[in-house]
């Protein structure tokens, strides 16, 4: 097991695979842990604490891009200084 390192992983996905995946993510965070491993890579996360969290989205002729950003460090509990609230809707 590896907790000090890097883990990098692309693939082409299906919206119901990525469902799969951000399902297990939600769950990672509730149980403050999360695995993330390929054939012999792996690396085990455990978020606690404050959470800096970015979102970047993209439309631009046709091509879509959603990144997510989560990053944290052990033991960091001092709140932030940002004070706006980011909506998050299904749009219809």
């Amino acid at each position: 097991m590896v907790h000090k390192g890097k883990f990098s992983y692309e693939s082409l996905q299906d919206s119901q695979a990525l469902l799969t995946y951000l399902k297990a993510l939600v769950q990672g965070f509730e149980s403050g842990a999360m695995r993330f491993s390929v054939k012999e890579d792996e690396i085990v996360l455990h978020p606690s604490g404050l959470i800096h969290f970015a979102v970047e989205a993209k439309a631009k002729r046709g091509r879509m891009k959603l990144a997510l950003k989560f990053a944290w460090r052990e033991g960091e509990d001092e709140p932030g200084t940002d004070t706006d609230i980011l909506t998050v809707d299904p749009a219809r």
